[in-house]
C-alpha cells in the first residue's frame, strides 16, 4: 500500500531527472580580447636601459574583465558577449611593456606582478584617469605616467589619446584603439627612458 502511494512520486521524480540528462550544451559565444596581441618583439634588446613597469592605477569599474565603454548621462555599459581575457590591472602593465620593448629605447626585464628584482632599472608608474569610449564614440585614454631613473631623477607627463573614433558596435575595432592609445603612451614614456 506504501509503495503504490510513493509510486506517482518516484515517476514524477525521475521524469524530472530525465529531462536534466537530456539538455544539450550550449557553446560560449563570448569573444575573449587580449592587448598587445599583435605587438612584434625588438630584434635585440641588449644594451637598452633597462626598465621595469610597476602596477598601474585603473579607476574601481575597470578592474574585472569586462569591457565598458560610456553612455549619455555617464552610464556605464559593458559590452554584450565580449570581455578582456584577464583583468586589466593585470593585463595593461604587460601590455604596456610589450609595446615599450617593442620602441627599441628599452628593455623591459620585469612587469607588475613579477618582483622588480634590480635596483638598476627604471620604474615606470601609469595612473589610468580613463580607458573607455564617450557616448559619441570617440576613445579616450588619458593617464599620468612617471619614470622613476636609478641616480634619484624622476621624469613625469601626462597622456591624452589623439582623436580616434569608434563606431559603437565592432569590438574588435574598439580593443585595437584602446591598444594603438597604448602604443602611443608607450612612445610617449619611451622619449624619457
Amino acid at each position: 500500500m506504501m509503495l503504490r502511494a510513493l509510486l506517482p512520486t518516484l515517476a514524477l521524480t525521475l521524469f524530472s531527472l530525465s529531462g536534466c540528462v537530456n539538455l544539450t550544451p550550449q557553446p560560449d559565444r563570448t569573444q575573449v580580447y587580449l592587448l598587445a596581441a599583435g605587438v612584434s618583439p625588438p630584434s635585440s634588446v641588449s644594451g637598452l636601459p633597462p626598465s621595469y613597469v610597476a602596477r598601474v592605477e585603473l579607476p574601481g569599474y575597470l578592474e574585472g574583465t569586462r569591457i565598458y565603454h560610456r553612455e549619455a548621462g555617464g552610464k556605464l555599459s559593458s559590452l554584450a558577449g565580449v570581455r578582456w581575457a584577464e583583468a586589466l590591472s593585470a593585463a595593461l602593465p604587460q601590455a604596456l611593456s610589450m609595446h615599450l620593448q617593442a620602441t627599441e629605447k628599452t628593455q623591459v626585464r620585469a612587469y607588475y606582478p613579477s618582483p622588480r628584482g634590480d635596483s638598476d632599472m627604471a620604474i615606470v608608474s601609469v595612473q589610468f584617469e580613463r580607458f573607455s569610449a564617450r557616448p559619441d564614440g570617440w576613445v579616450e585614454v588619458i593617464a599620468r605616467w612617471q619614470v622613476a631613473h636609478p641616480d634619484g631623477a624622476t621624469d613625469s607627463g601626462r597622456y591624452v589619446a589623439p582623436d580616434m573614433q569608434w563606431d559603437g558596435s565592432e569590438p574588435t575595432a574598439y580593443v585595437a584603439l584602446l591598444d594603438r592609445a597604448l602604443a602611443e603612451l608607450a612612445e610617449t614614456i619611451a622619449g624619457a627612458l
